[in-house]
């Protein structure tokens, strides 16, 4: 998942003066052209941070940086080994202001601002077999899983699309990877010793049929862009793969997901509520209309510091817990059921949903 940080090459180069909360000012040590469109960004960290930054696999990182004066921040999913320098892939995407100064702009020894690893797209401990699914710059986090899967003794199959040979990223550490089948897919570009065609529900569908015994994993991953991964979730449920045993992540807000399938039950409460957050022992109230802005934009109005990244209920960044009162979310594609349950909500995506509302960023 993604953003960068600091400022454009040149004599008004220079770091940022203020850290975002959970954030932390690291030196970029190296920037390593995988393709012609996605760099390798590695970290520098100083031992006295080596202990809040140690990352499950499938984790992601924020980064913030500011660009003509404005603050930017995304995540990026963490593409290393758990033994590893700290890395992530970033791919160029158009009109991306961020990932193309990554890939453009960005040099070793500059300082980035970057917030410890979180997420919870991460591996069933337990899983023996595990299969992949990927495409594009998907493969990240995927890559960082197989890593741990190898360390810990499993085995798994990976399928994973790409335009063209050249865009395949990670292909010579992939194929390195001893305890992992590839299977690699083209999109744009026919090759006799390569299969051709996305990762949609007509091949995926012929993958499993071809190897009935990969409905027999114990673990299935996907990560890539919006149709391959609700296509391939579509699938493994109509070949009656268990709920709990397919895990994945999305880069970006999903468009064709409808809003009803991932969405909190919206509440009948209507009107001002009296709202108070915690963040740092320090707390700020506000009255906030239940159908105005969201609980994070008016904490941010308010001046306080709050943490956030994606802004679309994708990341979990903004996470507080409801401490009193009750809050509904619009999207969420990141907290897990049990986090819900436990009170805790999206912030990006809050409103809410009672006369008096208390949360907690410090939960």
């Amino acid at each position: 998942m993604g953003i960068f940080g600091s400022i454009f090459k040149g004599g008004d180069k220079k770091s940022k003066k203020h850290s975002p909360k959970g954030f932390f000012e690291l030196t970029v040590s190296s920037v390593r052209r995988l393709t012609v469109d996605t760099v390798q960004i590695s970290f520098d960290l100083p031992s006295d941070l080596k202990e809040k930054f140690r990352f499950q696999a499938g984790q992601y990182i924020n980064l913030s940086v500011d660009i003509d004066g404005k603050d930017e921040r995304r995540s990026y999913s963490i593409c290393s080994g758990q033994d590893e320098v700290l890395s992530v892939a970033v791919k160029e995407v158009t009109n991306g202001v961020v990932s193309v100064w990554a890939n453009k702009e960005l040099e070793e020894g500059e300082k980035v601002m970057v917030s410890a690893p979180q997420g919870n797209f991460l591996l069933n401990p337990t899983a023996k077999t595990s299969i992949c699914f990927a495409a594009g710059s998907g493969i990240t986090p995927i890559l960082s899983m197989l890593k741990s899967i190898e360390k810990n003794g499993g085995e798994a199959k990976l399928f994973y699309a790409s335009k063209t040979e050249s865009n395949i990223i990670f292909k010579e550490e992939l194929l390195a990877l001893t305890q992992t089948k590839s299977r690699f897919f083209l999109t744009q570009e026919p090759k006799e010793t390569v299969d051709f065609g996305r990762l949609n529900k007509e091949k995926i569908s012929e993958i499993i049929k071809e190897d009935l015994s990969i409905l027999k994993a114990d673990a299935f991953y996907i990560c890539g862009p919006e149709d391959m991964i609700f296509d391939a979730i579509e699938v493994l449920n109509l070949f009656g793969v268990a709920k709990d045993k397919i895990h994945y992540e999305l880069f970006t807000t999903p468009t064709k997901l409808g809003v009803s399938e991932k969405s909190e039950d919206l509440s009948s409460f209507s009107g001002i509520s009296n709202v108070k957050v915690i963040l740092d022992d320090e707390a700020v109230e506000f009255k906030l209309n239940s159908k105005g802005k969201t609980i994070l934009e008016t904490v941010i109005d308010e001046g306080f510091d709050a943490p956030y990244s994606c802004r679309g209920g994708v990341c979990c960044t903004c996470r507080a817990k409801v401490l009193e009162g009750k809050a509904t979310m619009k999207l969420n594609y990141s907290l897990t059921d049990k986090e819900v349950e436990e009170g805790f909500i999206l912030t990006c995506q809050a409103h809410p949903a009672s006369e008096k509302l208390i949360i907690s960023y410090d939960e």
